[in-house]
């Protein structure tokens, strides 16, 4: 089953390049990549001079953990979920295997599908607003088993 689709896309979603193409040609961050200094966090501590948030699974507190670590940073490391070691080292390999393919090969999985953005699939942020500050990253996000 294919992941929900939203009714719109804009149509800069389906013409812009993918952010690993604009970084192997050397381009800079369009501006719709940039937050404003002026809507930066105020008291935000410079890259990496905190330590990354851990989240515990399966502990009482998880929830408030994840919390603060989105709150925080935006992103986290998850320890204690169960999977092998050997299973995290496979599914690295894949995905690096998959970024690696060229362009054309990646978008035969593309999330805009129709000219409908959806979750599941390569692509990067959609877009709902103009102006929107978009993410600085290519996704490939499934959401399904198979």
């Amino acid at each position: 089953m294919d992941a929900p689709r939203s009714q719109a896309v804009k149509s800069v979603s389906t013409e812009r390049k993918m952010v690993q193409e604009r970084s192997e040609a050397g381009e800079a961050p369009p501006i719709e990549y940039i937050v404003k200094e002026s809507q930066r966090p105020p008291n935000a501590p410079p890259p990496l001079t905190t330590a990354l948030p851990v989240v515990h699974l399966g502990q009482p507190d998880e929830a408030e953990e994840i919390k603060a670590a989105l709150q925080s940073w935006g992103m986290f490391q998850v320890i204690d979920h169960g999977m092998p070691p050997s299973f995290l080292d496979e599914l690295r390999v894949v995905a690096r295997a998959f970024f690696k393919l060229p362009v054309e090969e990646k978008q035969k999985y593309s999330n805009i599908r129709d000219g409908k953005f959806g979750l599941e699939g390569y692509g990067n942020d959609e877009v709902i607003a103009e102006g929107q500050i978009l993410d600085w990253t290519d996704r490939l996000f499934s959401l399904s088993p198979t």
